[in-house]
């Protein structure tokens, strides 16, 4: 089958049959193929006679296919030999990415394309890779706030930032392709060169130069990037402009510091998200599962085991927050309620094990507050921990609660109006002066195992509370701590309490959810409750399940969508598609990453409501009772 070729008896196709690249030739009029060789046969899957029963539209994805047409279009035009990089879909309906050359041909006469083709997904998918490398590595040297230089070994500059001093300008990298050259009066590498030695050597040097051009000092840092071998293939000059700070020793150091302090902000704003939706996702398994234990359960001995450890569990998840919260810059949750039995019971658990003694002064008609209790946790924790830290001795703290009116005459003169100061005085060593102002800095610590975080994050909760964090402190007498906070008029809304009966609602409920432990621990909830569970690990199996149910008339009551499965359709995708066919059904969203825009603001992606990883049965509960009505 196919076009025969009359070169040499058949040599020429017997070439091209037996070519290790795959081979189509198509007409550019109808696109259907004419001739197929083994190699692409095999690349899609085919035999000889279905190949040649297909045409180019059978062979790419709708969206990538028009790439492809406008190729056979740019052919009819005229234009001899192209190339392009799309998509094909094999017999089993698998997707590839291919490289495809293509020439236009005349073959008995007609117009014809023939193309050939490469499988480079894995190429594309390296390449990718290598892609976001370089944008992560040009992001990292663009935020560098002084002038980085990368040259070769004919010190040509290869790279630079143009960052840094108002005498370097970029016009003058444009002139001037070389490192000697960025300074105006140098046309060779002088003895002062920086590159020159670390070429020679491969160690890193320091040094301070002076431009003849400005007569301006910088401080100077080379150093080499070698290959397997060993062999210097360039040199990355660091260049900071120390003409009006002479302290070159002090400077290097708040340098080195700097590039740290923006280097370690990258990469906990990656693992602390990755973190926390992996570790939700467990936790949340763990909760349904210790949650019906405790509802089935008639012993309160065992009760009161499994209320310890969703106590704990409690505690282990603020712990991850408290990184997520820095590093990601996550809203509060706020809840109105009283900061008195909160503030107790947080300090004690905090103080637990320590020698530290608590003295509590708070009022009962302390004014209701609005806030996050998960976040609030982490300010008193890091305060009462700070404080256990500075009496190794031991000692006492002091913890009051008061009722105040701000005005533009209080210390907080950039709040106004009706607040609660929670004030946490200890009797420990006192801080130094000349720190005082630094402790609320990421990552600035005077421990040796401190990471510099906990304060950093108080601040943070506290500015995001509208409030603010401030300290009084002399060396040798202790220090204070007072977390201004907004008063509510708001009425505190009782906790629900457990309830072990069963609900009286009924009905089919979907559940998706990648992690089959999440999957599992709801369907455990819900089948407690009477719901019957269809259980699904990716958005397209929850609409197939959603469509059969419609189509049967079985009654759904509510569908529980995970927001992200990684690799799969998560829970935005899945919702747009349900409202399509359905405005009404209560749909809600769960995540692990509770400061996502769509868990703050469901509604406005189609969702009903939304709940945060980990819950309690209860909590599911009362999300699903408040939209579906009983049946």
């Amino acid at each position: 089958m196919g076009t025969k070729w009359s070169v040499e008896g058949n040599s020429c196709q017997s070439i091209l049959d037996n070519a290790i690249e795959g081979i189509l030739i198509a007409e550019i009029d109808s696109k259907k193929f004419k001739y197929a060789n083994k190699a692409v046969c095999k690349l899609f899957g085919f035999n000889l006679g279905e190949m040649l029963a297909l045409g180019v539209s059978d062979i790419h994805p709708p969206d990538q296919l028009q790439d492809v047409l406008n190729t056979f279009e740019a052919q009819a035009r005229g234009e001899i030999a192209l190339a392009v990089e799309t998509q094909c879909q094999r017999k089993n309906g698998t997707v590839f990415w291919a490289d495809i050359n293509t020439s236009k041909i005349i073959v008995d006469g007609i117009a014809c394309n023939v193309g050939f083709f490469s499988d480079v997904t894995e190429r594309r998918a390296s390449r990718d890779e290598l892609d976001t490398s370089q944008r992560l590595l040009s992001s990292v040297f663009n935020a560098v706030p002084d002038l980085l230089i990368v040259v070769d070994r004919d010190f040509r500059i290869q790279y630079t930032n143009f960052k840094g001093h108002d005498s370097i300008q970029q016009a003058d990298f444009d002139k001037a392709k070389t490192c000697y050259g960025r300074f105006k009066l140098l046309n060779s590498p002088c003895d002062d060169c920086s590159a020159l030695p670390v070429f020679e050597s491969g160690a890193i040097i320091e040094r301070e130069m002076v431009n003849p051009a400005d007569g301006r000092t910088r401080e100077v840092r080379a150093f080499p990037i070698k290959d397997a071998d060993g062999k210097v293939l360039y040199v990355v000059e660091y260049v900071r402009d120390i003409t009006d700070k002479i302290q070159a020793q002090d400077d290097r150091i708040q340098l080195e510091q700097q590039l740290q302090h923006n280097q370690r902000l990258e990469s906990l704003g990656i693992l602390a998200g990755g973190i926390a939706h992996d570790f939700n996702n467990l936790l949340g398994g763990i909760y349904g599962y210790i949650d019906m234990a405790r509802a089935k359960s008639s012993d309160p001995v065992v009760n009161s085991y499994l209320d310890s450890s969703l106590t704990t569990m409690n505690r282990t998840r603020n712990l991850t927050q408290q990184l997520l919260t820095f590093a990601k810059g996550g809203s509060p949750n706020r809840k109105t309620g009283s900061l008195v039995k909160f503030i107790r019971e947080t300090s004690e658990f905090a103080l637990s094990g320590s020698n530290v003694s608590c003295e509590f002064n708070i009022p009962d008609d302390l004014l209701m507050c609005d806030f996050d209790a998960n976040q609030m946790s982490q300010v008193v924790d890091n305060i009462v921990i700070n404080a256990v830290q500075a009496m190794p001795m031991g000692g006492k703290l002091e913890i009051t609660a008061r009722n105040l009116q701000l005005d533009s005459k209080t210390q907080s003169a950039q709040h106004t109006g009706s607040y609660i100061r929670l004030s946490f005085k200890d009797s420990g060593i006192g801080i130094p002066s000349e720190i005082l102002g630094r402790i609320f800095d990421p990552f600035f610590s005077t421990k040796q195992k401190g990471s510099g975080l906990g304060l950093a994050t108080s601040y943070s909760i506290v500015k995001k509370h509208d409030g603010c964090i401030e300290v009084e402190s002399k060396p040798g007498k202790g220090s204070t701590f007072h977390v201004y906070l907004p008063a509510s008029n708001k009425v505190e809304i009782a906790p629900q309490t457990i309830n072990k009966t069963r609900p009286r609602t009924s009905g089919i409920v979907i559940v998706m959810d990648d992690e089959e432990v999440m999957r599992d621990s709801i369907e455990q909830m819900l089948n407690y409750g009477d719901y019957t569970v269809r259980l699904a690990n990716d958005g397209k199996e929850a609409l197939r399940l959603f469509a059969a149910c419609r189509q049967s008339k079985d009654d759904v009551a509510a569908i529980l969508l995970d927001l992200t499965v990684p690799g799969g359709m998560g829970g935005k995708q899945t919702v747009e598609e349900i409202r399509k066919v359905d405005r009404g059904i209560p749909v809600f969203v769960t995540s692990g990453y509770a400061d996502d825009p769509i868990v703050q603001n469901p509604h406005h992606y189609g969702f009903t409501d939304s709940i945060s990883k980990p819950f309690l049965r209860t909590d599911l509960y009362e999300l699903i009772a408040k939209y579906v009505k009983e049946s």
